[in-house]
């Protein structure tokens, strides 16, 4: 009998310590991606999609971000333990004339506070974008910063023009 009460006390507690507020409920507030869109530069206004791209983070282990797609539009996740991300942006990814651009981006950033399920996310601040210049041979020709800080999704941050 004591047996029984003790899992019925301990079955109670579990299902009751078990609250709302310890699940991230999707839609939440996150730490915000990167979003860039691709215009032409003849017509800036307009969208233009880069054939093949791939995007892969520059460090010595890299990673793919962005595998072999044509899009007009990207989002990417910025470090949020430094203030300074660096990728390469490959264009024509198995064709033969692919060409790599290194794009860094610098910032600031701040931790706020969300709930107890969701914990924090990071907000970016003071954005700067930077092509390493290859001359004749950058695929990008222009970045455009549209905001310098980055606190959701639902917005361009930079414009890419090519």
């Amino acid at each position: 009998m004591l047996k029984r009460l003790a899992f019925l006390f301990l079955a109670f507690t579990v299902i009751a310590g078990c609250t709302r507020d310890d699940i991230c409920e999707e839609g939440a507030a996150t730490t915000p991606l990167l979003i860039i869109t691709f215009n032409d530069i003849v017509n800036p206004t307009e969208r233009k999609s880069v054939p093949s791209l791939t995007v892969e983070t520059r460090e010595l282990n890299s990673t793919e971000v962005i595998s072999s797609q044509t899009t007009d539009s990207i989002a990417i996740p910025l470090r949020n333990a430094a203030m300074e991300t660096s990728y390469r942006f490959k264009k024509g990814v198995g064709t033969a004339t692919p060409n790599t651009d290194v794009l860094t981006l610098r910032y600031s950033t701040e931790d706020l506070y969300v709930n107890r399920a969701c914990a924090f996310k990071t907000i970016y601040h003071d954005l700067n974008a930077i092509v390493q210049n290859e001359g004749s041979a950058n695929w990008i020709l222009q970045l455009v910063v549209e905001t310098n800080d980055i606190v959701d999704e639902t917005e361009t941050h930079i414009t890419i023009l090519h």
